[in-house]
């Protein structure tokens, strides 16, 4: 395992990485970056909202947007937003997936120097309330990510609260 040390801050971050991290991920392909991680990221966002998702706002930032169709960069994040693992071939059917679960989604697309290559903002409307997320294909599968805590807002359905 190789170590990578470095200051932010005047803190100290320790990040660790396997030789797994060097081969690459378990995948659908056909990038490890724009799909994989792309996957990653939506699995991620899946994991932090409660409730059904009825409808999804995903914003494709830089070279996301730009190269994103031939990667697969829609599919994976769709996929890993219903749930779908990046290593599980139903992936490729997430498009047909939202649809029987009558998910409404939307794609955009936007440049903004001021954000990372290939990050992807998740704006989710469920059950529950609204959610959002941001996220970063670092490369090799690897991910960043952040959740943003949950806006609860009245349309005309009843919102409960989210346990976070």
């Amino acid at each position: 395992m190789s170590t990578k040390a470095f200051n932010l801050a005047n803190k100290r971050y320790v990040m660790h990485y396997s030789i797994f991290d060097v081969i690459g991920p378990v995948m659908i392909g056909p990038s490890s970056s724009h799909t994989a991680g792309a996957a990653r990221i939506g699995f991620e966002m899946s994991k932090t909202i409660s409730g059904k998702i009825n409808s999804a706002e995903i914003i494709l930032y830089n070279s996301f947007a730009d190269t994103g169709e031939g990667h697969g960069t829609k599919i994976a994040l769709l996929g890993g937003l219903l749930g779908i693992s990046p290593e599980n071939p139903e992936l490729k059917e997430s498009f047909s997936v939202a649809s029987e679960n009558k998910m409404a989604f939307v794609f955009r697309q936007l440049q903004d120097n001021s954000k990372h290559p290939n990050s992807v903002m998740f704006l989710v409307q469920t059950d529950y309330g609204c959610f959002s997320g941001f996220g970063e294909s670092l490369g090799g599968g690897l991910i960043k990510f952040r959740a943003i805590l949950p806006e609860v807002r009245s349309v005309g359905v009843h919102a409960k609260s989210a346990a976070f």
